[in-house]
């Protein structure tokens, strides 16, 4: 039976079905033809048999008639009485050929035509008989048929007998016909009866054994009774999954044992879902929270790297413009250097030659020439230490009054040069104070050429220093400059992710509000939870996962800069700040 269990519900009823069909037919079929056999039989009983019967026991009677109306007509007393007894002999001999005449066709056996042969002839012979009789009762007078009763008794009579004798074994042949036939009719029916009664029993437990077949198949395949499986599929497309399925009777592979473990599957699906969408709900909202914070962060961010590009911009337009300034005032401090030099060098010279005048002051007469060259050259040298002095500025101020003092000595020399005779006296002893100060003025020189020469070099220096920070300005620019391009990109990602996360919270919601069509217990829930769902951080504050507002943590040492004050004011605190 295992063919049978393999087949499919379809081919297991088309072929219950058709069997039954089959049985019914056939069933059918037997009734028709034992019906059309009754029917050809009976139809034969008929036509040959009961209509032969019929034609042999009129043809008897009319022989047994014309016998009766011979005797009558012996013994009738008038002549019309004879004549019409006479005239029924021979209407009824007539009817008796008649009939035998219908006989001839029914009798198909040679038995039967030769048993109709005998009657017609006996019938003849029985009707020569009488028509001698009648022959010899035409003379005799009504009342005194004395020869035509002794012909009728010796002769006639007997071939009566003779003929009645033949027409009554036509007539119990064919009553034992119709006998026969009508037998072997109760045999077809009964045999009829008996073949239709086993078939139809045959079928009915075929029928039911195919039932019961089918039946149990499909039970076993559902696992239960149809209306408990529409109950149960009902249960679960109602969204009820706390129904307990029975599948203890239930066999591997059946219907019910499917939907449960459907059931079950569904169960701890739907309980997962459920616990994960309200997660995913509750992350979801926390992410649009954190996101709309974040993106109102990054935009303030995106805003204060502007103002901080603009303040580095004319921070490094200022540092720049201080970097021409350095370059000029290291070209001008190279150039007071070596008007220093040459002013320092002129004092040397100025005191070595005052050191001359002092030590040849005694010598008047000898040196007032060489006083009147000293103090021409003392005038040209005062004269350009002035404009030396006047282009040192603020640092040659005190040489310009040294340069001052020299020309004013020089010029008093070359006026006592004239009168010097009469002021040589004054005129040495002013030599010796002049050369005093001469010494002091070179002292002093020398300390100007070393402190310009030190302003020359830190002017240099700054120049130099000026020069790299205007350089690293420059990067530091464009690199705000970026960063501020990302940070605006940031917070175009930011509010696009802001979107989505508010997108996914009401997916997450309309998930909730959906799988909430299904009730599961908690345990299934409990189980569902414990089992697959996924632990989603949590949002503390406004931002996502930690406090948006909490400084980072710095991975390299990095300075501090402080932008110029208009810097400051338009950027607020002037700090960085994380997003």
């Amino acid at each position: 039976m295992s063919w049978f269990a393999s087949l499919t519900v379809r081919a297991k009823l088309t072929g219950s079905f058709l069997i039954v069909a089959v049985i019914a037919a056939l069933i059918g079929w037997l009734g028709v033809r034992a019906t059309g056999q009754v029917n050809t039989m009976a139809t034969s009983m008929h036509n040959i048999e009961l209509v032969g019967l019929h034609h042999a026991s009129t043809a008897n009677a009319l022989l047994i008639g014309a016998g009766r109306s011979a005797r009558t007509a012996l013994l009738a007393q008038t002549y019309s009485a004879r004549d019409v007894e006479i005239k029924k002999i021979a209407e009824r001999f007539s009817g008796v050929d008649a009939e035998l005449a219908e006989l001839e066709p029914l009798f198909v056996t040679e038995a039967g035509k030769a048993m109709l042969k005998t009657a017609h002839e006996s019938v003849d012979a029985y009707k020569v008989g009488i028509d001698k009789v009648l022959v010899l009762l035409k003379p005799e007078p009504p009342g005194q048929a004395n020869d035509s009763t002794i012909e009728l008794l010796e002769n006639a009579r007997p071939l009566g007998e003779a003929a009645e004798a033949v027409m009554s074994k036509l007539v119990d042949g064919k009553r034992l016909n119709a006998a026969r036939f009508a037998g072997e009719i109760a045999n077809v029916y009964s045999s009829t009866v008996v073949t239709l009664a086993v078939l139809t029993i045959a079928g009915a437990i075929l029928a039911m054994l195919l039932g019961w077949a089918i039946t149990r198949a499909l039970t076993r395949q559902l696992g239960g009774e149809p209306a408990q499986v529409a109950a149960i599929a009902d249960s679960i497309a109602s969204g009820n999954l706390m129904n307990r399925i029975d599948a203890s009777h239930a066999t591997k592979g059946s219907v019910i044992m499917a939907m449960n473990t459907m059931q079950e599957s569904l169960r701890k699906l739907v309980a997962s879902v459920l616990a994960s969408s309200d997660s995913i709900a509750t992350g979801a909202g926390q992410i649009a929270a954190g996101n709309a914070d974040l993106s109102q962060r990054t935009e303030e961010q995106a805003a204060n790297l502007t103002e901080t590009a603009a303040a580095m911009e004319e921070l490094s337009s200022t540092v720049h413009s201080n970097a021409d300034v350095a370059r000029q005032a290291a070209q001008r401090a190279t150039t007071a250097s070596l008007s220093a030099s040459k002013g320092g060098e002129v004092v040397n010279n100025v005191v070595t030659t005052m050191a001359g005048i002092n030590d040849s002051s005694r010598r008047i007469v000898d040196i007032i020439g060489v006083i009147d060259s000293i103090a021409f050259q003392t005038n040209i040298l005062a004269l350009n230490a002035a404009v030396e002095a006047a282009r040192a500025g603020e640092q040659g101020r005190g040489f310009a009054v040294v340069a001052s003092e020299v020309r004013s000595l020089a010029q008093k020399s070359a006026a006592a040069a004239k009168d010097i005779k009469t002021l040589i006296d004054d005129s040495v002893a002013k030599v010796e104070t002049g050369s005093k100060l001469v010494d002091e003025a070179g002292a002093a020189m020398q300390g100007i050429v070393e402190e310009v020469k030190q302003v020359t070099d830190l002017i240099s220096e700054i120049s130099a220093a000026t020069t790299e920070q205007t350089s690293g300005l420059s990067q530091i620019n464009d690199a705000v400059l970026q960063l501020s391009d990302v940070t605006q990109q940031n917070a175009a990602l930011v509010e696009e992710s802001a979107t989505a996360s508010s997108s996914l919270s009401e997916q997450a919601s309309t998930l909730v509000e959906v799988i909430s069509f299904f009730k599961v217990d908690q345990d299934g829930a409990a189980a569902a939870v414990s089992s697959g769902q996924r632990i989603i951080p949590k949002v503390t504050g406004s931002g996502y996962g930690r406090d948006m507002s909490a400084p980072p943590r710095p991975t390299a040492p990095a300075a501090r800069m402080r932008l110029a004050p208009a810097a400051a004011s338009a950027s607020g605190s002037g700090e960085w700040e994380e997003f």
